[in-house]
């Protein structure tokens, strides 16, 4: 019992604003994120406009370390839990879990940022957001 795009457009109050969607394509052959992005040429800036709108998990890397479950079950509030990483060593920037680049911790106004230093090419990002095999 499926509905068509028109039906669920209709339940929903579909924006007049937004591009009409595209029939079905067919499936394409596998081959990797940035095979495709780079062969397809005109048809992907059309194809990427359609998904620049939407929000993607963005993350700052401070540090990470290993902990024994019974390290872990004694956190406290007000507990530190110490790094060996240096106050002002670089931090990883990730999209989605993937690393994209690096920077430095900066305060902006009562907040923490970061200032990026490095950041990979728009198709590593790109791939960052795609499908893990």
């Amino acid at each position: 019992m499926g509905a068509s795009q028109a039906e669920i457009d209709a339940l929903f109050g579909a924006d007049d604003s937004l591009p009409p969607h595209p029939p079905p394509a067919a499936p394409e052959t596998a081959q990797p994120v940035s095979s495709r992005h780079k062969s397809a040429g005109s048809s992907n800036n059309a194809d990427i406009s359609r998904v620049l709108h939407l929000s993607v998990p963005v993350r700052v890397v401070l540090a990470e370390r290993q902990m024994t479950i019974e390290s872990l079950l004694a956190i406290n509030v007000g507990t530190i839990i110490e790094s060996d990483v240096s106050f002002d060593a670089e931090l990883a920037l990730h999209v989605a879990n993937c690393r994209v680049g690096t920077g430095h911790a900066v305060k902006v106004g009562e907040n923490f940022g970061l200032r990026v230093k490095q950041i990979g090419s728009v198709e590593e990002r790109i791939d960052a957001m795609g499908p893990r095999d």
